[in-house]
């Protein structure tokens, strides 16, 4: 697409030599400025014209200059657990709080220079293979990098909190997060926009090496009216004995894309990957997941649920890879999705590549409407209509749900859920 590369010349030229990561910029500009390279994209974009048309018209501006703002008041679960919040306006970080022993937060470009090119180092191999629009844009556009560092077993939840202003327009953070041997965080990340914003669009990468034996418990959440566009990569890199646990909540987006990446590459290793949607009117929620097994006596679980009303349209799709190397692996894979308006559409594509004899592997996906069968006995039981079909879907949802660790947390996301099953 002409109008593409040539929107992308024009932003480049905004970088100058002296930029500290023009090398990076420059590598994500000859890989985005191949003849062939959005129409290699639309296997893994349905609306990747929508798309195009959005970053081309979209102003952006670097520097991004730091907005004033004040932090969200959360409620449910951030007033009964111990929790540290570091809040991040239009990806400008918000330097609102202080931070316990044990975790540090630094603008990349404040950190020696040795750091900074060790930091870099592990980011560039893990996305130096990568072919996302979006990965690569993200190298080239970012406009702030941070690296967050847990060097202990942190008791105190780390709630990242990103809030979306209604000056935005082409908003594209980056986040390193760096687990050392043996330490143990919980994460949240929670979005929000701050008043109707249907147009901007937000770009955003984190990056996550785990040392080992490092655990980390990881939550996106999508529960409070994110109208913006919102694509959202993750990539971890899992050294030997770590565990990695993500979950995806989505019950309020205008249209979201969820790109994570596991990348093991130390045995006996976990990776579990889990997400929920659920969507009305026109909104649209993408989930794109691939996790490597690199080497022997590793895990990794994903499953990802969808209810889908309105005109809303959700995808999944996932893939399982295994090396030669990876033997003696268990990798497992589902999607269920339930239609409940005629309009609404889900696109599953389950993919498994094994080069290991001894593993035990399987995916599958299944699309469909709730059984009539069951509506019928909750409502011969003198359970009316709609609060049988409430309950069902309330089930549906709670074994994704029932995976989070934290029983607070799972008394907040069950709330959301059902909130937004009453506009259902």
């Amino acid at each position: 697409m002409k109008a593409f590369t040539n929107w992308l010349t024009d932003i480049f030229k905004k970088f100058s030599l002296t930029d500290p990561f023009y090398s990076e910029r420059l590598w994500a500009f000859h890989r985005l400025n191949q003849p062939d390279f959005i129409a290699s994209q639309r296997e893994h974009y349905n609306n990747l014209g929508e798309i195009v048309e959005l970053c081309i018209h979209q102003p952006y501006g670097y520097p991004i200059s730091k907005q004033a703002c004040s932090p969200v008041e959360v409620g449910g679960y951030s007033d009964v657990i111990q929790t540290v919040t570091l809040t991040f306006v239009d990806g400008i970080y918000a330097d609102l709080h202080g931070l316990p022993q044990g975790v540090e937060l630094h603008k990349l470009l404040d950190l020696p220079l040795l750091k900074q090119k060790e930091v870099l180092t592990a980011y560039m191999d893990d996305i130096r293979s990568s072919d996302d629009l979006f990965v690569l844009l993200n190298r080239m556009l970012s406009q702030e990098s941070y690296l967050l560092e847990v060097t202990e077993d942190i008791q105190k939840v780390i709630v990242l909190q990103h809030i979306v202003t209604d000056s935005a327009r082409h908003v594209v953070p980056q986040l390193m997060i760096s687990l050392s041997q043996a330490s143990k965080a919980t994460i949240i990340e929670n979005w929000y926009t701050l008043s109707h914003n249907p147009y901007a669009l937000v770009n955003h990468f984190t990056h996550i090496l785990l040392e080992e034996r490092a655990h980390l418990s990881y939550h996106t959440l999508y529960t409070d009216s994110p109208s913006c566009y919102q694509v959202n990569s993750l990539y971890c890199n899992q050294k030997a004995h770590t565990t990695f646990t993500h979950h995806t909540f989505a019950f309020d987006t205008g249209m979201l894309r969820m790109h994570l990446k596991a990348q093991i590459n130390g045995s006996h290793a976990r990776t579990m990957l889990y997400g929920l949607s659920t969507l009305g009117v026109k909104e649209k929620v993408a989930h794109q997941i691939q996790v490597i097994h690199s080497e022997p006596h590793s895990f990794s679980q994903q499953h990802y649920k969808s209810i889908l009303a309105g005109q809303s349209t959700g995808s999944f799709s996932g893939k399982i890879y295994l090396t030669p190397a990876a033997q003696q692996t268990n990798a497992y894979q589902t999607n269920n999705a339930l239609i409940l308006s005629d309009a609404a559409r889900h696109y599953a594509k389950p993919q498994l590549e094994i080069y290991a004899d001894d593993v035990k592997c399987s995916h599958g996906a299944t699309t469909g409407q709730l059984d009539p069968a069951q509506l019928f006995y909750l409502q011969s039981r003198g359970i009316a209509a709609p609060l049988a079909k409430r309950l069902l879907l309330e089930a549906f949802g709670s074994t994704i749900i029932g995976s989070v660790s934290l029983p607070i947390l799972q008394d907040y996301v069950y709330g959301k859920l059902v909130a937004k099953l009453v506009k259902l």
